[in-house]
C-alpha cells in the first residue's frame, strides 16, 4: 500500500453529496473547491469545511489508508 505524496484532486461522492477536493497531502490540507451541498450545510463556514464534514473524513480515509471510505472516492 503506497500513500499518495503529491497534490491530487479528488471526486467524493456520498449517497446525496458530491464535491471535488484538492488534497495536499504533505501539507495535510483539504480544500474543497465545489460541493453540491454547500448551501445547505450548517458545517460549511466562511469557504472552509471543518474537519467533521463527512467529505473531509471521507478524503482523508482515502489519502492516509487509515480505513474504507464511506463514500466512493475517485482520483481525477
Amino acid at each position: 500500500m503506497r500513500l499518495i505524496s503529491e497534490t491530487v484532486k479528488l471526486s467524493v461522492s456520498l449517497k446525496n453529496i458530491k464535491a471535488l477536493v484538492i488534497v495536499d497531502p504533505v501539507m495535510k490540507k483539504f480544500d474543497v473547491i465545489d460541493c453540491s451541498n454547500m448551501s445547505f450545510c450548517r458545517r460549511y463556514i466562511s469557504r472552509e469545511c471543518l474537519p467533521q464534514c463527512p467529505i473531509i473524513v471521507a478524503a482523508k480515509d482515502f489519502v492516509f489508508k487509515r480505513r474504507k471510505p464511506k463514500a466512493d472516492v475517485r482520483i481525477l
